[in-house]
């Protein structure tokens, strides 16, 4: 298995992780807040993107704009719903050409989609109420309150979307998670907060499992 350096719309820094089976289809993957530490390069963002190779997926985890390598400004989430949009958009290129490198065709039409962590969910929430569309959508660690507990209310959130909730989570439990969102598909981590320490091979098992769920009903 092996990662390699990407750029998404000449502008978002970002990797794209190559399964070593016959790939299922490719997952964007989003990262937490920005201002606090929150880059591709996080250790669950990290765990996501093994999990779904390890499953036969391609893993693109993208750094937001102003992070790392990504250029753009930071604009305190007003606008960063559009880099989860550059991202799907690369994705979709991507799932359609007919070879890669030395891997050989691909299936034709490979399905694409979304997992998301904390500010990263939160943005591909907004992203798909301005109209954004996956095959799969699968959200971890999504926040009812700010990083200084000041309530933050969600974007819509779509019926039966797959949430994975830390049981401690101390930007929204997950059972106020559940009575916020009644309609989503809420798995619990028990004795777990925001960060998953010690949960995240767990976090990206339950998250591989939804996309082999979701985007293997969308194979022809």
């Amino acid at each position: 298995m092996r990662e390699d350096a990407v750029r998404i719309a000449d502008r978002l820094e970002a990797t794209l992780r190559i399964p070593d089976v016959t790939p299922r289809g490719i997952v964007v993957v989003a990262h937490p807040l920005p201002t606090h530490g929150g880059t591709m390069r996080n250790p669950l963002v990290a765990a996501l993107a093994r999990a779904l190779a390890d499953e036969g997926f391609f893993a693109l985890r993208f750094n937001f704009r102003s992070v790392g390598a990504s250029s753009g400004e930071w604009s305190g989430g007003r606008e960063e719903w559009h880099d989860v949009g550059a991202a799907v958009d690369h994705a979709r290129a991507f799932a359609t050409l007919p070879s890669v490198a030395e891997r050989g065709p691909l299936p034709p039409g490979l399905p694409v989609g979304v997992t998301a962590y904390s500010f990263g969910a939160v943005m591909t929430l907004r992203w798909l109420e301005e109209g954004g569309r996956a095959d799969g959508i699968a959200l971890v660690g999504v926040p009812l309150r700010g990083p200084d507990q000041e309530p933050r209310p969600l974007p819509p959130v779509p019926d039966g979307t797959f949430i994975v909730a830390a049981e401690n989570d101390q930007f929204g439990s997950a059972d106020q998670l559940r009575s916020a969102i009644p309609g989503a598909r809420v798995v619990i981590i028990k004795s777990a907060d925001h960060f998953f320490v010690g949960k995240r091979d767990e976090v990206g098992r339950l998250v591989a499992g939804e996309m082999l769920r979701a985007l293997a009903s969308t194979v022809p």
